[in-house]
């Protein structure tokens, strides 16, 4: 993904914000699924990423960031420093 592009969809916007953000990259690695990043980062007071409330995602969309979630997990994360 390119920091810098304006994405459209609601999805590649949520992975967009994820994947450029530390410590939500991080945090994807440790959940399952969608359901259970959002219940993490509720926690947190985050409703919404990239401009999307999750309320209005779709069943596909959540599908995709599930998919996206089950690819994050685990990954090895190189130092970026």
């Amino acid at each position: 993904m390119n920091s810098t592009a304006t994405y459209t969809e609601p999805v590649n916007r949520i992975k967009q914000r994820i994947l450029f953000d530390d410590n939500l990259d991080n945090l994807t690695c440790l959940c399952a699924n969608w359901e259970e990043f959002v219940i993490e980062i509720s926690e947190w007071g985050i409703y919404k990423l990239g401009g999307v409330d999750f309320d209005t995602l779709t069943t596909e969309d959540i599908a995709k960031l599930d998919q996206f979630m089950k690819n994050q997990n685990g990954y090895e994360k190189e130092d970026r420093s």
